[in-house]
C-alpha cells in the first residue's frame, strides 16, 4: 500500500474514532463535565483527545509525519 493511500485512511480513521469517542462522550457526561469545565478547559480536552487519537491511528496504520 502506497504512503498517499495510508496517510488518507489515517486520516479517516481519526475523524471516525475522534468523532464517535466525542459522540459517546458528550451523550453520558454532558451535564458532568461541561457544567463545571471552563470552555477553555473543555477545548484542550478536545484537542489533547484528538492528538492522542491521530498519534494511535497514525502508528496502527504506519504514517510518519
Amino acid at each position: 500500500m502506497s504512503q498517499k493511500i495510508r496517510q488518507k485512511l489515517a486520516a479517516i480513521g481519526t475523524t471516525v474514532v475522534f468523532g464517535f469517542l466525542l459522540f459517546k462522550l458528550l451523550e453520558r457526561t454532558f451535564v458532568l463535565i461541561w457544567v463545571n469545565t471552563p470552555w477553555w478547559g473543555a477545548l484542550l480536552m478536545l484537542v489533547v483527545l484528538f492528538l492522542l487519537i491521530d498519534y494511535l491511528i497514525g502508528r496502527v496504520f504506519g504514517v510518519r509525519d
